[in-house]
């Protein structure tokens, strides 16, 4: 996109865009600061930086392109940990790439403490703005409910534990590494984690089964199976790139246990399917009491792509007296960190 970078973002306009380099997806979601709790978009694109780097300008010049005239002024851009060799790397890359397009006046980027910094900023610090989203999804969603409470950001490829209780994180935390360690962090998704993950000793029908970690199946043929996802949800790449129907999930699923033939039945297929599905949310629930016990909360927030599933899980099991959806908060939107940065900084003061 040939962009008049003195021209293009005129005094008239006045819409924020959040632009989220993930490791499998790009996200962009934009809000009126006079109206934030009412997004005026989201959209979520499939694509794979690691593999897919030299595509990422074609991306953003088709993106770019069909938000023109969305009228937006400032870009918040953000990214998970590290997408290539170091938080330098990531940063650098994701800044050069944006910087073709946008105005660097016109981009900001949100750090670990809580502060929206350039771009020359961000590239003397690249670790204070690689995987935030956490944070502001914390924030973000406290400043939106003004409820305590543990949020939990089941995702595409992880879940997230992130207590909160009058506006402030109840976390140690600096990076993912901390998280990991700290039960913060769990490579649980929605749609990316690799099934023989979940239990690679499978134990059914009063047999064990050492699972192979080669990813055969994921948890969206999981979730298809089960009847938890839709075919056009499922916007990952699937593991042997064939079609995304029950009936190929279930292929997929009869390699992971090493069945050539039509000996195992399509309904033990299926129970397998919901013992993962049960074996997982478990272990997310797991998590969740520890961490409410730890940071002495009662509420639970539940947020992200699978958040429906696990509301559900967590509602029928019937042990926590006080569970929302985040999509209860504001019904218009899908609460995830990108859309959490817009409000924060649709909402903050000109002196914050």
């Amino acid at each position: 996109m040939e962009t008049n970078q003195s021209a293009s973002f005129s005094i008239t306009k006045r819409n924020i865009a959040v632009l989220d380099f993930g490791v499998t997806s790009l996200k962009i979601v934009i809000v009126d600061p006079v109206h934030p709790e009412e997004p005026l978009h989201f959209q979520r694109i499939y694509l794979p930086l690691r593999t897919k780097k030299e595509e990422v300008d074609s991306v953003l010049k088709t993106l770019l392109r069909s938000y023109a005239d969305y009228n937006i002024r400032k870009f918040i851009v953000t990214t998970t940990s590290p997408l290539f060799a170091s938080a330098q790397e990531t940063v650098e890359f994701i800044i050069m790439s944006v910087t073709k397009f946008i105005h660097p006046a016109n981009i900001t980027l949100y750090t670990h403490d809580e502060k929206f910094v350039s771009i020359n900023e961000a590239l003397a610090n690249p670790t204070k703005v690689v995987s935030v989203g956490w944070k502001a999804l914390g924030k973000g969603l406290w400043h939106m409910a003004k409820k305590d409470g543990l949020v939990v950001d089941f995702s595409t490829r992880t879940t997230s534990f992130i207590p909160i209780r009058e506006g402030k994180l109840l976390s140690e935390s600096q990076n993912d590494f901390e998280r990991m360690k700290n039960d913060e962090l769990l490579f649980y998704g929605f749609l990316e984690t690799n099934v023989a993950f979940i239990q690679p000793k499978l134990e059914f029908d009063g047999e064990i089964y050492n699972l192979p970690f080669e990813p055969h199946v994921i948890t969206a043929d999981l979730f298809l199976i089960t009847g938890d996802l839709q075919p056009n949800d499922y916007i990952t790449d699937t593991p042997d790139k064939k079609a995304k129907f029950r009936e190929d999930a279930l292929d997929r699923l009869k390699r992971m246990l090493c069945v050539i033939d039509d000996s195992f039945s399509e309904n033990n297929l299926v129970k397998i399917a919901h013992l993962m599905k049960v074996r997982m949310l478990e272990k997310i629930n797991q998590i969740i009491k520890k961490k409410l016990q730890e940071a002495q909360l009662t509420k639970i927030i539940i947020t992200g792509m699978g958040s429906e599933l696990l509301y559900k899980f967590l509602f029928d099991k019937n042990e926590y007296e006080d569970i929302i959806l985040a999509s209860d908060i504001l019904k218009t939107a899908e609460i995830n960190p990108s859309y959490s940065l817009a409000y924060i900084y649709a909402t903050k003061k000109d002196d914050e």
